[in-house]
């Protein structure tokens, strides 16, 4: 007669419950990646645009700055 320390049901239970506990990790790094993965795209793609209408921006800027410019050179007389 010999006896277990562990019945079979037993272990088939363990070897379940650590098989869900590790298709629960893998699908929720999974999905946290996912997120993190998406999150970064939008990030670029906000940079993006914020570059995009700070250039625009400066553009007016420089157009504004470079129509100053003109007038002051036109306004130029015989002591400049």
């Amino acid at each position: 007669m010999t006896s277990y320390l562990i019945s079979i049901d037993t272990l088939k239970t363990i070897t379940n419950g650590a098989m869900g506990a590790m298709t629960f990790g893998a699908y929720h790094q999974f999905t946290t990646n996912k997120i993190m993965e998406l999150n970064n795209e939008n990030l670029k793609m906000q940079n993006k645009m914020y570059i995009e209408k700070i250039e625009k921006k400066h553009k007016v800027e420089m157009d504004e700055f470079k129509a100053q410019l003109a007038k002051l050179e036109q306004k130029k007389g015989w002591f400049y």
